[in-house]
């Protein structure tokens, strides 16, 4: 058993979840360093002395260490002191910010996409949590990396020829599908910010509503500023038909997912998706854009039935002229496939890429 020192520059939600999720469920003794909760931007400035305090103080031995994107790991190696052993890393990402689109002002985070390069290059092993971030980075990064420093860009690319694939866990336990009657419920757990395009979801669903489909509405997640202007018109318009709204407590929040029949999306960013994963474990229907890393958490074979290309509407209305019993005819299929990422069968593969790591130093 490996004593494991995760540096967490945002000990929150879904990342909170991820590491609590991995500590019940390995063979190592896994502890965390959080950041301040000053958001990841500031994070990137202010948390590597943190960490690297942390790292000097610790009266417990570190065999391994995890660092947790958005971080400047390379800075955080460098203000070590010298007479502290550096552990062997990886460098888990849970995003990468030169795969975002670009924000509501246009451009891209230039110095947070350095950080990544040079936490990259600066880490032992590197992991991601699906194959299409795997392959975004190595299509986008060497050539980032050549533009700084002539020369650089396959170097970059023999190191993430090397990387690995570890799924996000999910806790699967006490999700299962609620009898239901009356309208077909649609679920969006999503921030409302402007990578996850919440106008296109409110725009598609006044107008079916305009057109007098039967559907109620969970409209859940944080509500950012550049969301508030979608999910304003949501309630203005479309307050009859929502259920419950805004952020939840965990316990409630699963139980609406176990009584949703339909999950949706229309985001123009997703790396994994644990919202619409945890949600599908609930026995929700997927309805997913046909790209990203959605591919990756609904059945191959039955790809063309859960996820859509053009318009919302045009998919959601297809789903909505259907009655329960056809619109969950495939419910075992997608719940199987999404138990593949419960952490039962994914916290091995953790333990395992960290025992090479251990053995290799």
């Amino acid at each position: 058993m490996a004593n494991v020192l995760v540096l967490e520059p945002w000990y929150r939600g879904s990342h909170r979840s991820w590491i609590e999720g991995w500590q019940l469920h390995s063979r190592h003794a896994i502890r965390v360093v959080a950041g301040n909760d000053s958001g990841w931007r500031r994070s990137l400035v202010t948390a590597p002395a943190r960490f690297a305090q942390a790292i000097d103080e610790t009266t417990e031995p570190i065999d391994l260490l995890v660092a947790s994107t958005p971080i400047d790991l390379a800075t955080v190696l460098g203000l070590i002191d010298r007479s502290t052993r550096r552990p062997p890393t990886l460098l888990y990402m849970h995003e990468s910010q030169i795969g975002y689109p670009p924000g509501p002002k246009g451009g891209q985070p230039y110095r947070a996409m350095v950080a990544d390069l040079n936490s990259v290059m600066s880490a032992d092993n590197v992991a991601v949590a699906t194959q299409y971030h795997a392959d975004l980075l190595r299509n986008k990064m060497p050539a980032f990396a050549e533009e700084l420093v002539e020369g650089s860009g396959n170097n970059v690319q023999t190191t993430l020829d090397n990387l690995h694939v570890l799924p996000i866990g999910i806790d699967l336990s006490g999700l299962h599908p609620a009898p239901l009657s009356g309208p077909t419920r649609v679920l969006w757990n999503h921030r409302w910010s402007h990578d996850k395009n919440p106008g296109e979801f409110v725009h598609a669903i006044a107008l079916l509503a305009a057109e007098e489909y039967e559907f109620e509405l969970y409209a859940l997640g944080e509500v950012e500023r550049a969301g508030e202007k979608a999910y304003q018109r949501l309630k203005d318009q479309l307050s009859d038909r929502i259920l419950i709204s805004g952020v939840q407590k965990s316990d409630a929040y699963r139980q609406i997912l176990c009584h949703s029949d339909v999950v949706v999306s229309t985001t123009n960013h997703e790396f994994f998706g644990v919202a619409i994963a945890e949600a599908i474990g609930a026995g929700a229907r997927p309805l997913l854009p046909d790209r990203l890393a959605y591919p990756e958490i609904v059945p191959g074979n039955l790809s063309s039935e859960f996820l859509y290309r053009g318009p919302l509407e045009g998919a959601l209305r297809r789903v909505l002229s259907k009655p329960r019993d056809q619109l969950h005819m495939h419910r075992q299929e997608t719940r199987d496939h999404i138990s593949t990422f419960g952490w039962e069968t994914v916290a091995p593969k953790y333990d395992s890429v960290l025992d090479d790591l251990l053995a290799t130093a």
